[in-house]
């Protein structure tokens, strides 16, 4: 079995989508389990794709230019290439910060587009994925000692890189460029470890599903932090497991056991899915959001099984664990509603036809559709240019092409108008 090592990663984009912004910069630094340097660190640029407007907001915050990383930047195939043979390299654990919610969606969507497997590196060879925001929420929330804990302009937490890295003396030279971001993950990593070693052991072994699953258990309350819940209540929840998800098997649903659940036995399908999914602004008069979300088991998410471990946390927090638990004896005489979760978690069709560049999440690719990607990459381009296979993924097969795409037409139009400055600027 290979030995696990780390390879911290971040990304810079063209704007703030990962199914349909690009990447910018990339870099990545690779360390042992105890977070010593392997190897020199990697730094890349990608060209933007010539169809491509950036976000203008973005090329502000980051200072990456289109027209720098034209110059300097590798073709995306080749930009895709190179962080696939990193991250897939056995016994990877791919972390940044805020990685998995951000990052591994920019890498999954580049992998999509460049017909590589977006999910082989996550699971294969010994190879995972890990975040440490959900860690560094955890220190804050239960074993605070020892680090120092700024807060943001409006007075509350902050677990903002930049203020973590200046409140603790790490070095962090510039913001929003991929390297430095990189290297102040890194620093604040080792100060966690250095601080909290069996902290940094649980939260690393829930990168397995497995762990998750037995923190869970069955039937019973645990302890679920999240960012989704307030700064105030320490960002944790006693949780309730409702149900699996009907479609997804890697997503558990869980109800807030800060409030009781005894009213989901009167409720339908449609009474759920709008307070649930509707904004609090837009509800009728009297009706609140229910306190349901949902556990991403393969996420690394943050679950705790023994409830002792929270020691002074509830106190700090107000919250009332007594109460949870009262609501997890009633949760526990609900009357099991698959049918109604099916109904709730249903989706609807597109209202129009999704970008297949943009479609990643519409199914997964069959193994004999796998295996034509992978000899299609491995030609040179003219062998490429000629070929005309087949797939039995209708979202791979590439018809006719046009004559002048409406995206070609959009943007003529635009320089016609004289309203596309910030775009001519760009080429």
């Amino acid at each position: 079995m290979s030995e696990l090592t780390f390879f911290w990663h971040d990304y810079e984009t063209f704007g703030r989508l990962p199914r349909r912004d690009r990447p910018a910069q990339f870099a990545g630094v690779r360390t042992d389990a105890e977070l010593n340097e392997i190897g020199a660190p990697v730094c890349w640029y990608c060209r933007p794709a010539p169809d491509y407007l950036p976000d203008p907001e973005s090329v502000l915050l980051t200072g990456i230019t289109p027209q720098h990383a034209l110059a300097e930047g590798l073709p995306e195939h080749e930009f895709a290439r190179r962080i696939e043979a990193e991250l897939a390299q056995a016994g990877t654990v791919g972390v940044g910060y805020n990685s998995i919610r951000f990052d591994d969606e920019v890498t999954r969507h580049l992998f999509w587009r460049n017909l590589f497997d977006p999910y082989a590196r996550e699971w294969a060879n010994g190879c995972g994925r890990w975040d440490l925001l959900d860690v560094v929420r955890l220190t804050w929330a239960l074993r605070p000692d020892g680090i120092a804990w700024p807060e943001g302009d409006d007075g509350r937490p902050s677990f903002r890189l930049e203020r973590l890295t200046a409140a603790n003396g790490l070095a962090h030279e510039a913001a929003h460029d991929a390297l430095s971001d990189v290297r102040a993950t890194l620093a604040l990593a080792r100060l966690v470890k250095a601080r909290r070693p069996r902290l940094w052991d649980f939260a690393l072994g829930l990168r397995r599903k497995e762990a998750v699953w037995a923190e869970i258990g069955v039937n019973r309350p645990f302890v679920h932090l999240s960012g989704r819940y307030a700064v105030e209540r320490g960002c944790l929840a006693l949780v309730w497991p409702l149900a699996p998800h009907p479609v997804n098997k890697n997503e558990l649903i869980v109800w807030d056991l800060a409030q009781d659940p005894a009213e989901l036995d009167a409720l339908d399908a449609d009474a759920v899915r709008r307070r649930l999914f509707t904004s609090p602004d837009a509800l009728p008069a009297g009706e609140a959001r229910l306190p349901i979300k949902t556990i991403h088991v393969n996420r690394s998410p943050i679950v705790i099984g023994k409830l002792a471990v929270l020691g002074d946390a509830p106190q700090r927090f107000g919250i009332d664990v007594d109460a949870a638990l009262r609501h997890a004896e009633r949760a526990a005489r609900l009357a099991p509603r698959a049918a109604l979760w099916a109904q709730v978690f249903a989706r609807p069709a597109p209202a129009v036809p999704v970008d297949v560049d943009e479609d990643l999440y519409g199914g997964f690719v069959g193994n004999e559709d796998r295996r034509r990607l992978e000899r299609l990459r491995a030609l040179a381009p003219e062998a490429l240019a000629r070929e005309r296979p087949s797939f039995a993924d209708a979202r791979l097969d590439f018809g006719e092409r046009p004559a002048a795409g409406p995206d070609l037409t959009i943007v003529y139009g635009l320089n016609e108008a004289g309203k596309s400055t910030a775009f001519a600027a760009f080429l």
